[in-house]
């Protein structure tokens, strides 16, 4: 009577000594399999450690023996050019060109199919079809082939689909790693690049605020002596000079001073670009002050009144910039005040709110429209409202140098009722870097 084998017999058909030995051959199965885990396990671990690609290819390379017998170990990868490249983890050396591994049976296959290769008895015209078994695996990325791990063995039928599972989950692990260390390579990339032309960016920025200042100082003298020229011309010609002559001078001296005015400005925006200078706790009653001063001659002349609120807070700023900010804001109010207004007044008032001291600039103008009030901080922007004059540079001035001490600024305004121009800096208690306006709007118009 012939005894058949012991898979195609149920359990209860088994004697004792039957059932001992498959029992032993499971565990031993069991324990084996457990040990490949165990050291998969391992290699995920090690090979996330690092971002580097060598490395991860010699963990790989290591500790790949504890999962399969191989003679041949190697790693198919998308280079950055596009083109494939074997790089051998284990046995001889093996070179190909990224042609020849696209047409080969059964590594072209898996590159082209995204499918396992099991190989039992390797044909010519395979990749290494010296060896007799082999599995090649996909590496994928997103769905896409970054390359394959191979393993080949001379012996034939070496490999079973067990065996292919087990380099089927290292081939994830080994994926995800490679990919994780593009990715870092990639933003390694994108900073060094970015480092550089942050470099030469700022090289540029110093190159042309050199040049903005060597310039403005040569145009601001040549026109500091034709304003004088032509004053000491009509001092010395006196009632000599017939009117017409003396139209034209008086033209030459608003012309210059319109144009020692336009480059004082462009001088401000460049320099507002600088934020190494500290901001420190600034009384704002003084740059205020200072401020209404420059215009009071202006403000006499239009019987504009100004109103400076009582007990204004400090705030953490710059004195000069706040002096700046101030007398734009000041004289954008006089332009924009208009003709024929009864009683008009400019009001300034301050007032703290939590950790930020807010200020206003308050006029009777003519008002600003909704969609004027969107590009009011851009520069070159002139209103057309009201006939003004000036280079529609002050509000730029001054949105640059407010978000440079890490503040807001904005408007609000109805058109025929005047408008309200504030801007916000850190209390005096509350201290900041320059610069620092890290979620802060630059700017908000209401």
């Amino acid at each position: 009577m012939t005894t058949a084998p012991l898979g195609a017999r149920k359990l209860d058909q088994l004697d004792r000594e039957e059932l001992l030995a498959t029992t032993r051959h499971l565990l031993a199965e069991t324990q084996a399999l457990s040990s490949r885990i165990a050291a998969l396990n391992e290699i995920g671990v090690a090979i996330n450690r690092t971002f580097d690609l060598d490395e991860i290819l010699q963990v790989v390379a290591r500790q790949a023996k504890w999962l399969l017998d191989y003679q041949h170990f190697s790693a198919c990868l998308r280079q950055p050019n596009g083109e494939w490249k074997v790089i051998t983890l284990f046995g001889k050396p093996f070179t190909m060109n990224s042609d020849q591994l696209s047409e080969t049976k059964n590594l072209g296959s898996v590159l082209k199919t995204a499918q396992s290769r099991l190989v039992q008895q390797a044909e010519p015209g395979m990749f290494l079809d010296h060896f007799a078994s082999q599995i090649i695996i996909p590496l994928l990325d997103h769905g896409l082939v970054t390359g394959t791990i191979n393993f080949a063995t001379t012996e034939p039928k070496a490999y079973t689909q067990d065996d292919l599972r087990i380099g089927y989950m290292l081939a994830l692990q080994l994926a995800s790693a490679i990919s994780n260390a593009e990715h870092v390579r990639q933003l390694n990339e994108i900073q060094l690049a970015m480092q550089a032309y942050n470099e030469e960016l700022i090289a540029s920025n110093q190159e042309l605020d050199a040049y903005n200042h060597t310039i403005a100082h040569d145009l601001k003298s040549p026109l500091t002596s034709i304003g004088l020229n032509a004053d000491m011309v009509q001092r010395i010609a006196k009632d000599a000079l017939p009117p017409k002559a003396v139209q034209y001078l008086n033209n030459i001296k608003a012309s210059s001073f319109k144009m020692a005015d336009m480059i004082e400005q462009l001088l401000w925006l460049a320099k507002s670009r600088n934020t190494s200078e500290l901001v420190s706790t600034v009384d704002t009653k003084l740059p205020i002050d200072a401020a209404v001063n420059r215009f009071q001659l202006q403000l006499d002349a239009s019987s504009i009144q100004v109103i400076i609120g009582t007990d204004l807070p400090p705030v953490m700023g710059h004195s000069q910039w706040l002096e700046e900010i101030f007398a734009n804001l000041i004289s954008n109010a006089i332009k924009y005040m208009g003709f024929g207004k009864t009683n008009p007044c400019i009001t300034i008032q301050g007032y703290q709110m939590g950790s930020t001291v807010r200020y206003e600039v308050v006029d009777t103008g003519v008002g600003i429209s909704k969609d004027d009030q969107q590009r009011l901080f851009t520069m070159f922007t002139r209103l057309h409202t009201v006939k003004a004059e000036g280079l529609g540079l002050g509000l730029s001035i001054v949105h640059r140098m407010i978000t440079r001490m890490g503040g807001q600024l904005g408007v609000e305004s109805l058109p025929g009722t005047g408008s309200t121009f504030w801007f916000s800096l850190p209390a005096a208690e509350t201290q900041i870097e320059p610069g620092d306006v890290t979620g802060v709007p630059s700017l908000i118009a209401v």
